[in-house]
This record gives C-alpha cells, structure tokens and sequence, in this order.
C-alpha cells in the first residue's frame, strides 16, 4: 500500500527513468499530481470483416488510435490506478467493443467476462474489471481498471522478492511492480 506522498515520491523517481511518462501537478491543489503519457494503438481489422478473402492478399487496414493515460492515486484502495481514454483517428472515442478488440489489452484481461455498453465484469466479481468514470483530477470522462486487488497482487510481488532497499528505491520498487501486475492486462509497450 502507498500512502499519497509516496505515490507522489515514486511517480517522480519513476519519470526519472522513463520519460514516455509526464508528471502532472493540479493546476491549483497541491498534493494531487498524477503520471500521464500518449500512446498508439492498433484497431480492428478494416475491410475483411464482412467478406471471405485470402487474408495474405487483401488489403487490412488497422486504423491507428491514439489513447491518453493516465496513473492516478486511488485514496479508496491506497495505490495507484490506471485511467485512459482512447479515440479513432478521426478524434471520436471508442465504445467498450471497440476497446477490447484494439491492441490495448491483453486477451486475458476479457475471458471470462460479461460486458455492458459501460462496464466489462468477470462472471465471478463484485467489481468490475473495465468501467467508466471520471478522471480523479480532471474530472474528465475515463475508462478505468478497477484497482480493488492491487494491493495484494504487488505485495505478492515484494514478498518473492525480498529486496532490501531503502524508502526511495522501495518506493520506485512498489510501482514498478504495479506497472508489471498492469501489464498483465494492459499492452504498455505501445
């Protein structure tokens, strides 16, 4: 668990050593920065869904989309969450169907889940694994994963691991860990 200074503290570290990822202060609310970067991703195949051809010599067009993320504290769960946004080319978003059949995720993260036009569920969960909702601090509509088994799955993580270190780099360990249990669902390497 982390508290919101340390959040604080790691995301800083952590741009240090990845600058695809910004840090961002609120504008006016000190102590409610968060990590954010642009990235693209590949959609769904464009122009062989709906007739039967030879996939070697028909043109696929995958429209490129651009997806904002974001890493925002979560004072509910005490850890950092991942929000994004994604959109066509064209600048409009994608609804959920369009999302999970983009690059973004990982095929694992929808098996054995039920979708609505708002939420992606596993059959077996209280909370739902995909949602929307809004951007913590700019109250911009997101989608996000829902942070709820965080804590466990990266204190799982530091127990294997046993590393002795000190505040900072324990820090920086913590997120990282969360940035490895994330991409179990989520394609960071865009």
């Amino acid at each position: 668990m982390l508290t919101r200074s340390r959040f604080d503290k790691a995301c800083k570290l952590y741009t240090e050593l990845n600058p695809e990822w910004i840090w961002n202060e609120h504008p006016s609310v000190s102590g409610l920065g968060y990590l954010s970067r642009l990235a693209t991703y590949l959609g769904k195949n464009i122009g062989i869904d709906d007739v039967e051809t030879d996939e070697a010599t028909a043109p696929v067009a995958r429209p490129v989309l651009t997806s904002q993320q974001f890493v925002v504290y979560s004072a509910t769960f005490q850890v950092p969450c991942f929000y994004f946004t994604m959109y066509h080319p064209e600048g409009a978003p994608l609804s959920l169907d369009e999302l999970l059949s983009s690059t973004l995720f990982r095929s694992s993260l929808v098996e054995n889940t039920e979708s609505t036009s708002y939420a992606l569920t596993r059959q077996d969960a209280t909370f739902p694994v995909l949602s929307q909702g809004e951007h913590p601090t700019t109250e911009r509509p997101c989608w996000y994963l829902h942070p709820c088994e965080t804590n466990a799955a990266v204190e799982e993580m530091l127990a294997e691991g046993k590393e002795d270190d000190d505040d900072d780099e324990l820090e920086l360990l913590w997120l990282r860990r969360w940035f490895v249990v994330l991409s179990s669902a989520v394609n960071l390497g865009a």
